[in-house]
């Protein structure tokens, strides 16, 4: 797996290297972002997605897989938040999400170079059926420790209109019927959804923090030891327990072993959390992942 996972971290630094030196305007990545997010991405979950040959009992599976693990995490989380005195309330919601947040981008370009295609897209459907739940959560979180209420009707019209959901759903949905689509447009998508990973890459290595600044080490440590470690070993005990299958094992297990997402810092800028903190978290569990992601085959 090292030899995928390599190619990853020169595209991550590439972005690093391009957001320091200013080679590009400051509304170069922005851009790419708005592209990869509305528009790349999409196309290459839908496509990988659309292609899986999958029955109904997988989803199910790789949703008790997935999501059962994360509610642990959170409650082992919010448990040790109860007792955790002088850490600040925007701290403790930068904790929340850097304990369960995937990065999509990460896990689909790892995914799409080490694993099978139906391995792959197991992956991509993981992070659709889980990224509507932890995005109710963070925002949910970040709402109690910032002391305001959330707004319920924003967070169902924003999950609604997500096009990462929505492009999981067509695709899960002409999987399921045997839809075809045509050539031609397939072709279309392919094309657009290889230039997701490149993109996607870049700029998540343009977002990284390198500064000792305002970190708390603690907080650090516990949160990224919860995502790389415990997150990925609770699934395996789950798979085990249920007798999942396999492919979905093994899917499951590296969907939860993700350094944590990029947006992550965005949600906490923009809602009252620590983004200092988030900050952090994103650049070292991206950084750990290199080392941990490889021994998820021990826990299936």
């Amino acid at each position: 797996m090292l030899a995928s996972i390599i190619p990853v971290f020169l595209l991550i630094m590439l972005g690093v290297a391009i957001r320091q030196s200013r080679w590009m305007p400051d509304d170069f990545f922005p851009s790419v972002e708005k592209f990869s997010y509305f528009i790349a991405f999409p196309a290459l979950l839908f496509t990988g997605i659309a292609r899986l040959d999958f029955h109904g009992r997988m989803v199910g599976e790789l949703a008790l897989a997935t999501l059962l693990p994360t509610f642990i995490v959170v409650g082992l989380a919010l448990l040790v938040l109860l007792f955790w005195r002088g850490l600040p309330d925007p701290s403790r919601s930068s904790v929340v999400q850097g304990a369960m947040r995937p990065n999509s981008y990460f896990g689909i370009a790892v995914s799409a170079l080490f694993f099978p295609q139906q391995t792959a897209a197991l992956v991509m459907l993981a992070l659709a059926l889980c990224l509507p739940v932890v995005n109710v959560i963070s925002i949910l979180a970040l709402s109690w420790w910032s002391g305001s209420k959330p707004n319920l009707g924003k967070v169902a019209k924003t999950l609604a209109t997500n096009p990462i959901i929505l492009a999981t759903l067509a695709g899960t949905i002409a999987s399921l019927t045997g839809l075809a689509v045509p050539a031609p447009l397939m072709n279309t998508l392919d094309i657009l959804g290889k230039s997701a990973l490149a993109l996607g890459l870049i700029s998540v290595g343009s977002g990284l923090v390198f500064s000792l600044e305002g970190m708390r080490p603690v907080a650090l440590a516990f949160t990224s030891a919860l995502k790389l470690l415990v997150l990925p070993f609770v699934a395996s005990r789950v798979c085990v327990m249920f007798g999942v299958s396999e492919p979905v094992a093994l899917a499951a297990c590296f969907y939860c072993a993700l350094p944590t997402a990029p947006n992550a810092y965005i949600m906490a800028r923009q809602l009252g959390g620590d983004a200092r903190l988030m900050a952090s978290l994103i650049t070292l569990q991206t950084l750990l992942a290199a080392a941990t992601i490889p021994f998820i085959r021990l826990f299936t």
